[in-house]
């Protein structure tokens, strides 16, 4: 079994960890321990280094991590040095801590659910349970997010019975311990992503459109440094 490091600390992102196993031929690697976070609930990979070969892809095989490499870890010792690309993982982690900010106030706000999410690399979206939103609501939405962005609340992960665990802003079909990030007086919700550790590392969170999908409305936005980023590229 793989202990997640992310799990407690999405901060990690340098740590030295035990080979338990190669693949491939030297090109897939498991380890003891890990920061590399697998793709898992639309949130992508992270990329990085294991020694000296890069990390290309990382996948979850439920117990354990797999790293896929570019190419054949030859290095015989059986402890190694991880480096995790942290200008992406940071990235990934405004993303997200800004969809849960998002998705509370479009639930608090206009009562709309989040029913899925997707991390891209230049956009993410979320789909709401409504075949309609208009401008306005979308703008207001997005200005109360960005207040609670300046208003740097705290966010906290905490492990709990999963039926104990009240306040949840989507109820969870999960049984057991259940990870729940929490932006305080704001939103609870299970989540075994990695997020920063209070909403003002989010940065500015921008809209940039609402499309109609089947029955639901699919909101693009962007967060942190990629929001400045996609703002000059528009202007």
């Amino acid at each position: 079994m793989t202990t997640r490091l992310y799990y407690t600390d999405a901060y990690v992102f340098q740590f030295d960890a035990r080979i338990v196993e190669r693949g491939e031929e030297g090109r897939k690697v498991y380890l003891d321990r890990t920061a590399f976070y697998p793709t898992s609930g639309g949130q992508p990979f992270d990329t990085g280094r294991i020694g000296p070969v890069e990390v290309t892809d990382v996948v979850d095989e439920g117990d354990r991590i797999a790293h896929v490499l570019a190419s054949p870890l030859t290095d015989a010792a059986d402890t190694v040095s991880c480096a995790i690309d942290w200008s992406r993982r940071f990235d990934h982690m405004q993303q997200h801590t800004g969809q849960h900010l998002l998705s509370a106030v479009l639930a608090e706000l206009l009562g709309h659910q989040t029913l899925s999410v997707h991390f891209g690399a230049a956009t993410s979206s979320l789909d709401l349970d409504t075949n309609s939103i208009t401008r306005d609501e979308v703008v207001a939405a997005e200005r109360r997010a960005n207040e609670l962005v300046v208003e740097n609340r705290p966010v906290t992960v905490s492990f709990e019975d999963a039926g104990a665990a009240d306040g949840l802003r989507k109820a969870s079909a999960r049984e057991g311990t259940l990870r729940v990030v929490t932006i305080k007086d704001v939103d609870r919700s299970a989540c075994g992503g990695t997020h920063v550790r209070a909403t003002g590392e989010v940065g500015p969170i921008l809209v940039r459109r609402t499309d109609r999908v089947k029955k639901q409305v699919r909101v693009e936005f962007v967060c942190g440094l990629r929001a400045v980023r996609r703002a000059r590229t528009d202007y």
